[in-house]
């Protein structure tokens, strides 16, 4: 008897994430049921959970695992686990279901839109571009202007990293070329497991007074929101630049935004308390700001990434082995992570 799998990606759409080739995957490897854009009705969930071992969601509401009494395996795809205050991962544990996450598929893309934001603020990318389109003269060998501090490179200088998972190693790997000497502050980690990354471990306060490139890249959680606050910005170099990656909860963004009006550093963004932002948010008007609309992993490839690495791990479950494209929740830190 094949596995059966229930296929509720809902929000996400499955010519979003599934190319016709991984879908046929999934159908190979096991008994396909739901499969459709709209979210699952509990009528439908409660029909199969006598039978269901995999589920694959865009969010958990399909209730306490319990429910399901084969249940091996629950993949999420919408970008993040589940919060604990929607699935009892204790009960996960107990059960033995894995929890898989399909941020993997989203690291590479985030991170080479998070270095293009940095090299756009350090070398004021933004700034030349729309100086040029309104006639402001800026040829460098006849009226070099700069914004808020002299442009500079990434070669040799010193990187700071808000947290330390798989972005943030997904961007070590970028930054290799450059030579940076690279630090991180994330209380998830020991010492030692930072240095296997060569990687220094510091306080925030170190880490914001001497890194000239700051990557906000922590997971949001209970204890950090707001962590980086107006004392904390203000500790930052003058000459650095910010970029804001991971979440905008991270961050007091008022504070922030009063800081970068006042020309204390330079910053780069793709994530906001507000989506989308409003127009006449003071932010959009600052020359010494780089703006992304939350587009690191909102794109064909990152999403079709998601699809096939449901797909190999599906085929994996299957055939009774384990997972090893998705990253797997482990508990520890999502009790770290708390209620948000």
């Amino acid at each position: 008897m094949r596995p059966v799998i229930l296929l509720d990606p809902a929000f996400r759409r499955h010519a979003t994430i599934f190319s016709d080739a991984d879908l046929a995957r999934i159908a190979a490897a096991g008994d396909v049921r739901w499969g459709r854009d709209e979210a699952a009705p509990d009528a439908v969930i409660t029909a199969l959970a006598d039978d269901v071992e995999l589920i694959i969601c865009g969010s958990w509401r399909h209730g306490s695992p319990e429910r399901f009494p084969r249940l091996r395996a629950i993949i999420e795809v919408g970008g993040s686990a589940p919060p604990p205050q929607h699935l009892d991962y204790a009960a996960c544990v107990a059960r033995g279901v894995r929890v898989l996450s399909c941020a993997p598929a989203f690291g590479p893309a985030v991170a080479e839109l998070g270095l293009g934001l940095a090299i756009a603020s350090a070398r004021q990318i933004g700034w030349t571009d729309q100086s040029f389109r309104g006639g402001v003269p800026n040829w460098s060998h006849t009226d070099f202007r700069t914004v808020i501090g002299e442009p500079f490179t990434l070669y040799g200088k010193s990187v700071g990293m808000i947290g330390f998972g798989g972005l943030a190693r997904a961007l070590t790997a970028l930054l290799k070329p450059f030579g940076c000497v690279l630090q991180a502050y994330d209380p998830w980690l020991t010492t030692a497991a930072l240095h296997a990354h060569d990687v220094a471990a510091v306080d925030l306060t170190t880490l914001l007074a001497t890194s000239r490139v700051i990557f906000v890249l922590a997971i949001p959680s209970a204890s950090n929101q707001a962590l980086l606050d107006r004392a904390l910005l203000e500790q930052i170099h003058p000459d650095a630049v910010l970029v804001l990656l991971s979440r905008a909860h991270l961050v007091d963004f008022a504070a922030l935004t009063e800081c970068l009006a006042a020309g204390r550093f330079r910053a780069a963004i793709d994530v906001f308390p507000e989506e989308p932002l409003p127009d006449d948010h003071p932010i959009r008007q600052l020359p010494n700001v780089v703006l992304s609309s939350h587009r690191a992993g909102a794109m064909g490839e990152a999403l079709r990434t998601v699809g096939r690495f449901v797909a190999d791990d599906v085929e994996s479950l299957c055939a009774g082995l384990p997972p090893w494209r998705l990253q797997v929740v482990q508990p520890e830190i999502i009790r770290l992570r708390g209620d948000r």
